[in-house]
């Protein structure tokens, strides 16, 4: 296969997927990881896609809304999220927290007589856990997205690799039967992708809002998940289609 027709398919993948892992697109195409390395950097270079840590992302894929405006969306539902799964979280357990306004509302839920170890990517998260008094706090290191406040890329990758959390409490921006797990930001999903595999128990947390959309990068079917986590006003039609694909849902 000629570079000029791999670059082709390599741009068309974009185009379906949103973004593109560099060792798949070197299984898919039959060529090395360096080789698929030379052809994302060729096509930054001619405007056509953004190199990420460890693929790829179409230049015009779509965005999250800022921190700023989410916080004030379905904010009593999401506080009812955060109460519910907090009491799956025994005080002497190993917790990873993810980012997000839903996350935010459960690390301020997470009583002060908690005195297990909690990590997390979220510096929003770390401002409100340093707070309990017998808590361990571990932060991944990592690249700063600074309108999150959250640390992503190779070295929180590696990092969280190593880790075995009893719970995992991730965030995200869209939840479709037929789609599953998706969100906005390609480099954290190899964050989420990391704790989700190596976690005991994993909890999936989502307002209503979220269900039914799709955003442009996938992190796992709906069945993968130990729960998803969401408001009761979930609509009856969402949630038959969710549970015969397998979701295990916890209603808040």
């Amino acid at each position: 296969m000629l570079a000029q027709e791999r670059r082709g398919l390599i741009l068309e993948d974009l185009r379906v997927w949103g973004g593109i892992e560099t060792d798949e697109i070197a299984k898919r195409y039959g060529v090395s990881v360096e080789t698929v390395r030379r052809d994302l950097l060729e096509l930054e270079k001619r405007s056509l896609l953004k190199r990420v840590y460890g693929g790829a992302v179409r230049v015009s894929a779509s965005t999250e809304p800022p921190h700023s405006e989410r916080e004030n969306v379905a904010a009593s539902e999401k506080l009812r999220i955060a109460d519910r799964v907090v009491t799956l979280i025994p005080d002497d357990s190993t917790v990873f927290l993810d980012l997000g306004t839903t996350v935010e509302a459960l690390a301020r839920a997470i009583p002060r007589t908690f005195s297990g170890t909690i990590i997390t990517a979220s510096l929003r998260a770390v401002a409100t856990l340093a707070h309990l008094p017998h808590a361990d706090i571990i932060v991944s290191g990592g690249k700063l997205r600074k309108s999150e406040l959250s640390l992503s890329g190779s070295m929180a990758t590696s990092f969280l690799d190593s880790l075995y959390p009893e719970i995992a409490i991730i965030s995200t921006g869209a939840i479709d039967a037929r789609a599953g797990v998706t969100d906005f930001d390609f480099d954290e999903m190899h964050v989420k992708k990391a704790v989700l595999a190596n976690s005991t128990m994993s909890i999936i947390v989502a307002d209503s809002s979220k269900i039914g959309r799709i955003a442009p990068y996938r992190l796992c079917g709906v069945e993968a998940p130990s729960y998803i986590a969401t408001n009761a006003g979930l609509p009856a039609d969402h949630m038959t289609t969710l549970q015969e694909s397998g979701a295990h849902l916890l209603l808040a």
